[in-house]
C-alpha cells in the first residue's frame, strides 16, 4: 500500500475502534472504500500485511453489519467483498428511524412531566426540538441527494 492508503485506512481504523470494532475491520473498511474493484479475502490479507483469518472474521462481521457486502465470482470459489453500494443511505435512514423513536419518546415523557417541574420539561423540549430539527435536515439531504 502506498503512504496515503496506509494513513488513511489507520484514520478509518480509529474510526471504527470509537464505535466497538477492531481495528482491523476499520482497515478493511478504508482499503475497500479505496478499491475500484471487489477485493478477496487474500488480496485484503497480504495488502493489509495481515493474516487471512482475521480479515475473514472481520470482513464477515462488517457484512453482517451491512457495511460490505460479499460478491461471488462465476467459477470463483473465493469470497469477494466491496462496501455496499448505497450505506450512507441506509445507514443515515437507519439512524434517523432512531433519533425519531428517540424524539418521540422524549416528546412522551415532557407531556407527562408536571408544570411544577419547568427545568426538566425545558430541557426535555430543547432536545426534541434539537433532535427533530437535525433529523429534518438529514431528511432533505437525503431527498436532494436521492
Amino acid at each position: 500500500m502506498d503512504l496515503h492508503t496506509t494513513r488513511f485506512t489507520g484514520r478509518i481504523a480509529r474510526l471504527f475502534e470509537a464505535d466497538g470494532f477492531p481495528p482491523i475491520a476499520g482497515r478493511i473498511f478504508g482499503l475497500l472504500l479505496l478499491s475500484e474493484d471487489t477485493r478477496s479475502l487474500d488480496d485484503l490479507a497480504q495488502a493489509l500485511g495481515v493474516s487471512k483469518a482475521s480479515v475473514s472474521t472481520n470482513a464477515r462481521r462488517l457484512a453482517a453489519e451491512g457495511v460490505l457486502e460479499r460478491v461471488p465470482r462465476a467459477g470463483d470459489r473465493r469470497d469477494y467483498y466491496r462496501v455496499t453500494p448505497d450505506l450512507f443511505t441506509r445507514l443515515m435512514t437507519e439512524r434517523l428511524t432512531r433519533w425519531r423513536s428517540f424524539t418521540a419518546a422524549v416528546g412522551e415523557v415532557r407531556r407527562a412531566v408536571p408544570p411544577e417541574r419547568a427545568a426538566v420539561r425545558r430541557r426535555l423540549a430543547e432536545y426534541e426540538s434539537a433532535y427533530r430539527s437535525i433529523s429534518g435536515a438529514i431528511e432533505s439531504a437525503l431527498a436532494e441527494a436521492r
